[in-house]
């Protein structure tokens, strides 16, 4: 029984939710009694500070009544002081005795009238105080008596009483109100003493456990931290391994390379493809072991691009031809002629499950055959936007026995023959590493195999897009490859290794390129200084200035910011790859072959034979527009410009099918509403190259939109055809 669940846990947690009931009841009663007791005595002292504000208010009007009766019966002014110290504060009495009536939320109406009598009382003496100053006692007394200040003064006094009296009512029984309030914090003081007591009982009680379960789940998180730790070491470890692994098989396998066009002899070249296959398998365990590293760390990362499934099939044949020949056994692959020839994948993924897959089954198979096939699903059709991709590997070999099928895609399980041999030994990484790949790209595996009769392993990838841009290359090897076909450029190559140099001056020896050197960064952007090449193969780790710091000297020169740098590593990390390719132009990652270098300059290097989009998707003028149609042009231009700048470059350099269709379409709608036939005629040659599949068609076609759109403004500002 899990322990979340036992009765004692059950327990523990009545207790504590009790105690939190408790101790929460706790608090409100207090809460509740002391905001009760605290509103009480706000109340309470702002009607004391009242009544002494009248109180204060008509003592002041009596001193002013007594210094008035003083001067006037001895006429000397120093009587008058507290009449003028009145006179002068009674502004700002009616203004206090407002504010705090309105605080104790009452009507200040009161105040005001008090206020309007005070000020009469207080114009009369000023009367009175003038006429016995000009005229004498005599008029001085009768004037006091003509004014009745007396009158006046009684009133006020008579006013004044009464609010007094009505707050001292008020403070009578707000001081009965605090006393019951006073008496009930003392019972919710006691009741939160004794709950807390109770509660604190309850927590001692849960603390002893409490404290041993933290320990032991801070011994979990440490031995889950130093598994972390662990893992992340040998992460960094492989990483680095591979890193400095890679730097000699890069040499190894170029100059292998070139060394297998220079020899004559047979024999030479047995010793060349010997050297050759086994750099290969070593770089390939390499990767084997990495690239486990990198899916259990969740690193691995996807790059799909157009490819044909039928050069799957060619590698395959290349890859494996031989091998099968010599052992007897017939290597077949079938790729369904329904397949379109463009499609959106991961072909180094893909090559890597059939190596490992075919592999294994040319291994085991001794007599018979090994059966490769490529088939969508059936009924759908090769010009929709997406296809379910199936991949069969059938042989004829000894099978798998049940009780290892189970464990046969698990790391480091190798199934030996069924005979108990063990001549075929490997890392047990193989079909880990396919299954782990096969769902990284959202597909499916599965296997069938029976002891003596052979064994089958079908992948599912569903949902594979159909690309309308044709692959890069199709097919082609290394020995194949030829520079010249690249417009003669100026290369600087930056690298601290001489190795890896001389080997970059071998593979361009005898071209028509010309290579310049520099061994640091900072070399590298003293000679693009100097004279600026066509392109930069810049290596990351070197000392003095590394590549990246060479990439930010070289891009804050305002006239340098369009000069290609291919990064060129021996670094296996996703993350440092993720990096450079979001900084740099281009990425080879060490050992590179010369057909990947050539395809990563190819995209910055101009072929010798390329040409011009197809002549039939530029219209030539010969159409006469009046000046409405001419203006209407004009702002169906400007548009067009807009949709050249957002949206074409998406759809050219995507490429997929549905959206170049939905491109097409939108043109033949805004060619219609316009009344362009230039944009209307282009837009249905897309839709047409797109409805017959002519893949390379369209890609010229697309390329040519920015000619349709000049050639659309020429005729709006052109008065004659």
């Amino acid at each position: 029984m899990n322990s979340l669940t036992t009765p004692s846990h059950n327990a523990r947690t009545i207790a504590v939710c009790f105690a939190a009931a408790m101790s929460v009841t706790a608090l409100v009663l207090t809460a509740v009694t002391w905001s009760k007791m605290h509103r009480s005595i706000r109340v309470m002292q702002e009607t004391l500070e009242l009544r002494m504000e009248w109180e204060r208010t008509l003592s002041l009007m009596k001193d002013a009544e007594t210094g008035q009766r003083g001067y006037l019966l001895t006429g000397v002014e120093e009587y008058l002081e507290p009449f003028e110290r009145a006179k002068s504060s009674l502004p700002d009495m009616v203004s206090r005795l407002s504010e705090l009536t309105t605080k104790a939320g009452k009507s200040d109406g009161e105040a005001k009238a008090v206020g309007e009598s005070m000020r009469q009382l207080l114009d009369a003496m000023s009367e009175t105080v003038v006429v016995r100053r000009r005229e004498g006692i005599e008029a001085g007394l009768q004037m006091m008596q003509k004014a009745d200040s007396k009158r006046l003064m009684d009133a006020i006094r008579v006013r004044i009483s009464e609010v007094v009296d009505e707050q001292e009512v008020f403070i009578e029984k707000g001081a009965r109100a605090m006393q019951m309030d006073l008496r009930w914090g003392y019972v919710s003081a006691i009741s939160t003493g004794a709950m807390a007591l109770l509660a604190g009982v309850v927590a001692l009680f849960l603390l002893r456990e409490a404290h041993y379960r933290a320990r032991r789940e801070e011994r979990l998180m440490m031995e889950k931290k130093r598994a972390e730790e662990s893992n992340q070491q040998k992460s960094t470890f492989l990483a680095t391994m591979s890193h400095e692994i890679r730097t000699p098989m890069n040499a190894i396998l170029g100059f292998g390379e070139l060394l297998e066009e220079e020899v004559k002899s047979e024999k030479e070249k047995r010793y060349v493809q010997s050297i050759l296959t086994g750099g290969r398998s070593l770089l390939q365990l390499i990767n084997d072991i990495l690239d486990l590293s990198k899916i259990e760390a969740g690193m691995m990362q996807l790059k799909e691009e157009p490819m044909d499934v039928r050069d799957l099939g060619a590698f395959v044949q290349q890859l494996f031809g031989q091998q099968a020949a010599e052992k007897g056994v017939m290597l077949r692959v079938e790729v369904d002629e329904k397949l379109p020839h463009s499609l959106l994948l991961d072909g180094v993924r893909l090559r890597q499950i059939l190596i490992n897959v075919v592999g294994n089954a040319l291994k085991f198979t001794d007599s018979g055959k090994v059966e490769v096939r490529f088939y969508a699903d059936d009924g759908r059709e090769a010009t929709h936007s997406r296809l379910d991709l199936h991949m069969e590997i059938d042989d004829t070999g000894r099978g798998i026995a049940p009780e290892f099928q189970r464990d046969i895609f698990q790391p480091f399980i190798q199934v030996e023959e069924v005979s108990g041999s063990k001549r075929n030994h490997g890392t047990g990484l193989g079909l880990t590493i396919v299954k782990r790949l096969t769902e990284l790209v959202n597909g499916r595996v599965s296997m069938k195999s029976e002891v003596g009769k052979g064994t089958q392993f079908h992948f599912e990838f569903p949902g594979v897009t159909v690309s309308a841009r044709l692959p890069l290359v199709q097919g082609g090897r290394d020995a194949e490859v030829n520079f010249d076909d690249l417009q003669p450029s100026k290369i600087l190559v930056v690298d601290d290794n001489e190795t890896n140099r001389e080997l970059l001056k071998g593979i361009f020896e005898g071209s028509r390129h010309t290579l310049r050197f520099a061994t640091n960064g900072r070399e590298a952007v003293d000679e693009v200084g100097r004279e600026l090449p066509d392109v930069v193969l810049m290596d990351i780790r070197m000392p003095v200035m590394d590549g990246r710091e060479a990439l930010r000297a070289i891009r804050s020169k305002k006239d340098l910011s369009l000069l290609p740098v291919i990064a060129v590593t021996a670094s296996s990390l996703s993350e440092d790859e993720r990096q450079l390719r979001s900084s740099f132009d281009g990425y080879v990652r060490k050992p590179f072959s010369r057909l990947q270098l050539y395809l990563e300059l190819a995209q910055f290097i101009a072929r010798v034979d390329a040409v011009e989009a197809p002549s039939e998707y530029v219209v030539e003028p010969g159409i006469v527009l009046d000046e409405g149609q001419r203006s209407e042009w004009r702002n169906l231009a400007g548009r067009l410009r807009e949709i050249e700048v957002e949206v074409w470059p998406g759809v050219r350099d995507g490429m997929l099918m549905s959206e170049v269709r939905a491109f097409a379409t939108n043109l033949l709608e805004t060619g219609r509403t316009s009344r362009c036939s230039v944009l209307e005629l282009y837009a249905k040659r897309l839709l047409a190259d797109i409805d017959s599949f002519s893949l390379s068609s369209l890609e010229n076609g697309l390329q040519a939109f920015p000619k349709c759109i000049k050639e659309i403004e020429m005729l709006s500002n052109s008065d004659h055809p």
